[in-house]
């Protein structure tokens, strides 16, 4: 028995399709953008925690230190004031171990300060029945708070309730910021929320994630999308050639050498 050697097919030839040209090139830049975007992404959550660990082992603020024009985002403080529990604010759609529930705000008046702080008490679980709000105990007279300071990143939904000057009290709202909450309370607001610390008096559930999605994540993402960048290329040039005959005929070559 005999047999003919076997002739690999060296030679690669290029017949492009113009339809699938045309995916590629419009796909592959988009897929390469969201790879680098999801880098942005994962330096600024780098810089948020970097923020974070700074300001919380810094000196604990206190109400001199209120000013506009310092970066005080997770800064520890201590202020005391009155609360406003008969103007309460519950924000929506703030769900814990898969359990539906609601954000307790209250404006806190500062000792010798004609300028308000929107605390937020913590979390609380929701009714079953989603016009009846939880009942919560007020805190009467001056109480000394603790807790971190926040401002509401940006970015995010933001849902339309519909709620301009509030009438009645306690309202339920799908936002809220420091600046929303002047026009709910009528008077100026300090540009950070009081996040109660889990010892203050008032203090309901509370812990917050620094961010949604760690860095690492991010960067997990954007090497997915990198790399379905590098695999789109490679199914173009093979739906547009014989790269992988061409590349065979060289692996079989190159074993019987």
């Amino acid at each position: 028995m005999t047999s003919k050697p076997y002739h690999a097919k060296k030679n690669f030839i290029w017949h492009p399709n113009g339809k699938v040209v045309l995916f590629v090139a419009l796909i592959f830049p988009c897929l390469v953008s969201l790879g680098f975007w999801q880098l942005s992404r994962a330096e600024e959550k780098r810089l948020i925690k970097e923020l974070y660990s700074q300001n919380q082992v810094a000196p604990r603020a206190s109400i001199d230190d209120l000013e506009e024009d310092k970066n005080m985002q997770y800064r520890k403080i201590k202020l005391s004031g009155t609360l406003s529990g008969d103007k309460r604010i519950f924000l929506d759609n703030k769900v814990r171990l898969r359990r539906p529930g609601y954000e307790v705000f209250e404006e806190l008046k500062p000792e010798g300060r004609n300028i308000s702080v929107l605390v937020n008490r913590g979390w609380v679980p929701a009714s079953l029945d989603r016009s009846v709000l939880p009942t919560l105990e007020g805190i009467e007279g001056t109480v000394t708070l603790k807790g971190s300071l926040y401002r509401t990143l940006a970015g995010g939904l933001r849902l339309d309730d519909g709620i301009e000057v509030p009438v009645n009290w306690p309202i339920r709202v799908g936002w809220i910021t420091a600046k929303r909450a002047e026009v709910f309370y009528q008077r100026p607001f300090y540009s950070y929320q009081l996040r109660l610390d889990r010892s203050s008096p008032g203090a309901l559930e509370t812990g917050w994630p620094i961010v949604s999605i760690n860095p690492e994540k991010h960067i997990a993402y954007s090497v997915q999308w990198f790399l379905m960048s590098i695999v789109l290329i490679l199914m173009g040039m093979a739906a547009n050639s014989n790269l992988f005959e061409w590349l065979l005929g060289i692996f079989r070559s190159a074993r019987r050498e």
